[in-house]
């Protein structure tokens, strides 16, 4: 696997707790991440800790993005599940599981339903000889494949892809009810006010002490707030300059470009 994924700490690994999973990689990928699947560990408390009453504040800790938020909604976990709680800060730590404690870059990936997406088309393709489960694998990829160029393929007068452009458009309209400040004078560094909080945003950093900016590394609603401030009414043509080129169509083209081929006959 290390010929075709290469080992760095920009890559990220998750998983469930199975040991020898977490052996496997720490033993393969020295400088990559590692986190625990966020449905997977759900469900282990639940079933096994028998705390689904109070599970839902386990999931607002475990997606939140600052440190703030996630204290405050550890806390409240932490009050009603006490023996639970010290299982996840201490036999596990908060950085095995928690969005705001991670140390590498998961994106908005907080659980292994892509895998399990894949397990659940191939049930049937289980029982096949191995050639024939590869092929069958290749066949149904070559499917998906064809399917993401055409969907993509439509939006190419799109800079960002659907997914992103959506993310985009709701973080202008939640932005436009902030109001900003750019109290140092430095044009990169703005202050952001509104919804009870108050936001630090770095666009030269590509950062905001909300945190979404750093990990979805999409301008966050703060962000959109200080590029107006920034460009005035021309920023609607600049925030894309701002999020991370891994959005635009031509990127995602580009992944579904490369060629699948059938595993050859065993004699071959």
């Amino acid at each position: 696997m290390k010929s075709i994924v290469v080992d760095g700490p920009d890559l990220c690994f998750i998983s469930d707790r199975h040991k020898s999973i977490a052996n496997g990689i720490a033993k393969a990928y020295n400088h990559a991440h590692h986190e625990y699947c966020m449905r997977h560990l759900g469900k282990n408390l639940r079933v096994n800790h028998h705390c689904g009453e109070h599970l839902y504040l386990f999931y607002n800790a475990a997606k939140a993005y600052s440190l703030e938020k996630f204290s405050y909604h550890f806390v409240e976990f932490k009050n009603y599940c006490p023996e639970k709680a010290f299982f996840l800060e201490h036999d596990l730590s908060f950085e095995k599981w928690s969005r705001a404690y991670f140390r590498g870059n998961r994106f908005n990936v907080m659980t292994t339903n892509i895998a399990e997406s894949v397990n659940a088309i191939l049930i049937v393709e289980r029982e096949y000889f191995v050639a024939s489960i590869f092929n069958s694998i290749a066949k149904r990829f070559v499917e998906i494949f064809r399917e993401r160029r055409a969907y993509i393929l439509k939006c190419k007068d799109n800079k960002f892809v659907p997914a992103a452009k959506k993310i985009l458009t709701n973080n202008v309209s939640e932005g436009d009810s902030f109001y900003v400040k750019n109290i140092s004078g430095d044009e990169r560094q703005y202050t952001v006010f509104g919804s009870g909080c108050t936001a630090k945003v770095d666009l030269l950093e590509r950062s905001c002490s909300c945190r979404k900016f750093d990990l979805v590394k999409i301008s966050c609603d703060h962000a959109m707030a200080a590029l107006r401030s920034k460009h005035g009414e021309d920023y609607g043509l600049r925030f894309y300059d701002y999020s991370s080129p891994l959005y635009k169509v031509e990127e995602y083209l580009l992944e579904y470009l490369e060629s699948i081929n059938v595993v050859p006959l065993e004699s071959k």
